[in-house]
């Protein structure tokens, strides 16, 4: 969890401090609410510090104080992974300030930019630094580290040994101590040639940490030390650091320290697998999940290099507490408690991991008791988890909990998958049907006597990572597709889930939809365009028998009418035909003569109107038949209305009106929207949607979809709800419907829609 970026940030805050140690404000109670707010700060509890640093910017009283207030509030913004909202707090004190102290905030600046990507800003506020920082040695540093990180590999070590031979030759200091440890840091990055520095300046770093008495700069360093002796494969060397670094880390009482431990744990844990002690490990596995359990909410939804908290850090902690405790099942079969303990685990793996989507660890709220509600008897859950030598299957019943472990590595069940999910778009290809077998035998034919046995009708799956791009219901054993068995549907995670019963209540529906869209088209840029527009290369739609997808006829066309300069007009002319849904007019009134409501369509359907009558009527689904995407995050997730863009932000802003609390929405559905091609991510962002609209449970497409086959599945859909079906078993007729009749059997032209939250 203590990457780069997070040690970068940590030293900035003793920068900070040191250089804004004149500042000695009249106000004194001012003084006490900055004093709070770093005091939050440095014991890691950013959200309470954000809130008080907030509240001093806005009582400040004079020029130094509102530019106090912004620097501090920008770098604990920084230190949230809150980029977009530090950067104008850090601007303003980097304005105000001179010297040093406007060294410091361009290094901040420096570090912002670098965290969005932007490395030639970055290198341009380091170098300002630098000119700044002029005698103030830690200020030198710190620009020039920030510099040799952008620096190419090939000149890093020479820039990192000039750094070094400085910092020898200064006085030792807290903070010039953990500039020893960045350097450790940045030269261990560099492999065998940058090995020798790495432990000189980590060790350097750990005995002046000790001769200062600074608990905390001695665990990173014990860390960092560690982790070095890891990686050299240097055992039993790497787990006596991290056990005194643990003796250290216990001995303290702050939040930071909390993030530690969960790295120091999970390291211990990893070391004694390695060992063989599987018992020890699986207790330190536990003792790291603890820890994270007690500090989650404030550890930021942070991103280097493309991957986030939850992959490099959280997700690896999860599977491996659950890997471990499956290794200690000595068969597979009911051991109840041991396997709700497994569960559980997943459940914390599914929780983290839409919060990391969502960008936000408060976005999602834990229904009480759900992943313990028992399961009612016709209704199972499948639990998957994929670890790299095997598939994990945990299957939940109104009886208990059965346990199926195969040996499939991997990638091999990941080829499998992708292979299926592209096949099941290619309406004029049978080559579906063997991966459809295998996925079958690997996650439903395990359990084929138990849910013959006891009768299941509604099979809820908790799907893992690439499983998520699966549409289950299309899996094959063979003779019948699982649908014709089982009403399908998914949950990211029974916890996430409300699962009461909304049957017997009146059902109104809000109807949006765009086929001919208007002003959106001036607003989305190319860039949005072409994610919408993204084609599908292996398709050829020149052959369909029904009519085209509701996807893009050509991103070509798009992108190039997108990116012309030299003529406005015709680019927007061509971009709206391209952005065309020519289907959805006759979806919205064809379900308008179904569902009691209101009915959005085209330019009726603004953001303004959809917020106004989502707000003013009393409605049990909202039904949207626009373009949009889900990506690998929130940020990347959009619906267009017929005047701009809704984000999932703004969905939520739309749909936060306090009845919604009280009662809320039981259908999100989107039947034109889709998502990114080949990113497991990119589903939860069906189930985002939900959560940010307060739905029970949303209706979506995994692909783009042929319009006359969603117009009739959502037909039949409606028309089976309406007569009292649950949710699922209304799907699963509607999608049936569509397979019994020869232009439509295809799974292409039924399977992509999936019911994701409550079934019933």
């Amino acid at each position: 969890m203590k990457t780069i970026l997070t040690l970068l940030l940590t030293h900035l805050l003793w920068l900070a401090a040191t250089a804004t140690a004149f500042a000695n404000p009249m106000d004194a109670n001012w003084d006490t609410q900055i004093t709070h707010g770093i005091a939050w700060r440095n014991q890691g509890l950013v959200q309470q510090a954000i809130g008080v640093l907030e509240d001093a910017r806005q009582q400040a009283t004079s020029d130094e104080h509102r530019a106090r207030a912004a620097g501090e509030l920008g770098l604990t913004l920084l230190q949230a992974q809150q980029t977009t909202q530090a950067r104008a707090p850090l601007e303003q004190a980097h304005a105000f300030f001179t010297g040093a102290t406007r060294a410091t905030y361009a290094v901040a600046l420096g570090h912002l930019a670098w965290m969005q990507k932007r490395p030639d800003e970055a290198r341009s506020w380091y170098q300002e630094a630098l000119t700044l920082a002029q005698n103030n040695t830690e200020a030198n540093v710190s620009a020039r580290l920030g510099l040799a990180r952008l620096s190419p590999e090939a000149q890093r070590l020479e820039q990192l040994q000039a750094i070094a031979s400085d910092l020898d030759q200064a006085p030792d200091s807290p903070t010039l101590t953990r500039y020893h440890l960045h350097l450790g840091h940045l030269a261990q990055q560099l492999g065998a040639s940058g090995q020798a520095l790495a432990y000189r300046h980590l060790e350097k770093a750990r005995t002046q940490a000790q001769t200062q008495q600074q608990n905390s700069l001695q665990i990173e360093a014990l860390d960092a030390l560690a982790q070095l002796y890891e990686d050299q494969g240097r055992t039993q060397e790497a787990l006596t650091l991290t056990r005194k670094a643990l003796n250290l880390a216990e001995k303290q009482d702050n939040t930071r320290v909390a993030e530690w431990l969960i790295q120091l744990h999970w390291r211990a844990g990893r070391l004694l697998r390695q060992q063989g002690k599987d018992a020890q490990a699986l207790a330190a596995y536990q003792r790291a999940v603890e820890q994270i359990e007690a500090v989650r909410q404030d550890i930021p939804v942070e991103y280097e290099d493309g991957r986030s908290s939850f992959r490099t850090t959280l997700q690896p902690v999860y599977q491996g507490y659950a890997d471990l405790m499956l290794r200690q099942l000595k068969s597979e079969g009911n051991n109840t408690a041991a396997l709700r303990s497994v569960k559980e685990a997943i459940e914390l793996i599914r929780q983290t991991e839409m919060q990391d989507f969502l960008g936000d660890r408060c976005a999602v709220e834990i229904v009480q008791g759900g992943s313990q509600s028992r399961i009612a008897a016709g209704a199972a859950v499948l639990y998957t988890l994929i670890l790299p030598d095997r598939l994990e299957l945990l299957l939940e019943t109104s009886t208990g909990i059965l346990r199926h472990s195969s040996p499939i590595d991997q990638n091999r069940l990941e080829a499998t998958a992708r292979t299926f999910a592209t096949l099941s778009r290619d309406a004029d290809s049978n080559g579906h049907e063997t991966s459809a077998r295998t996925l079958y035998d690997w996650l439903l034919g395990p359990f084929d006597a138990t849910l013959t046995r006891q009768q299941i009708e509604s099979l809820i799956i908790v799907p893992d990572g690439v499983l998520r791009l699966v549409p289950i219901a299309a899996l094959y054993d063979g003779q019948r597709y699982a649908i014709e068995k089982y009403a399908v549907s998914m949950v990211t995670a029974l916890s996430m889930t409300n699962s009461a019963d909304g049957a017997g209540r009146t059902i109104s529906a809000l109807l949006a939809g765009v086929s001919d869209p208007g002003p959106v088209v001036e607003k989305i840029g190319p860039l949005l365009a072409a994610q919408i527009l993204q084609p599908d290369v292996e398709l050829d739609t020149s052959q369909r028998t029904l009519a085209p997808r509701r996807a893009m006829r050509s991103v070509r066309g798009a992108t190039r009418a997108a990116q012309s300069n030299t003529n406005t007009e015709l680019r927007l002319v061509e971009l709206r035909q391209q952005l065309q849904l020519p289907g959805v007019k006759e979806e919205i009134n064809a379900l308008h003569g179904i569902l009691p409501g209101t009915r959005l369509l085209n330019d009726q359907f603004t953001v303004g109107q959809f917020r106004n009558e989502a707000e003013t009527g009393a409605y049990r689904i909202v039904h949207i038949a626009s373009h949009g995407i889900f990506g690998g995050s929130a940020e990347t997730s959009f619906i267009m209305a017929f005047d701009d863009v809704l984000n999932m932000n703004g969905l939520q802003a739309v749909l936060m009106a306090e009845k919604f609390q009280k009662n809320p929405i039981e259908l999100l559905a989107m039947s034109a929207c889709e998502t990114a091609e080949g990113n497991d991510r990119a589903p939860l962002g069906l189930s985002g949607a939900a959560i940010k609209a307060r739905a029970k449970s949303v209706l979506g497409t995994l692909w783009p979809v042929d319009d006359i086959a969603a117009r009739t599945l959502m037909e039949h859909f409606y028309t089976n709800l309406s007569s009292g079906n649950s949710k699922t078993q209304a799907l699963r007729q509607a999608q049936l419907s569509l397979l019994r009749e020869a232009p439509s059997k295809h799974p292409f032209y039924w399977a992509p829609f999936v019911l994701i939250g409550n079934w019933l």
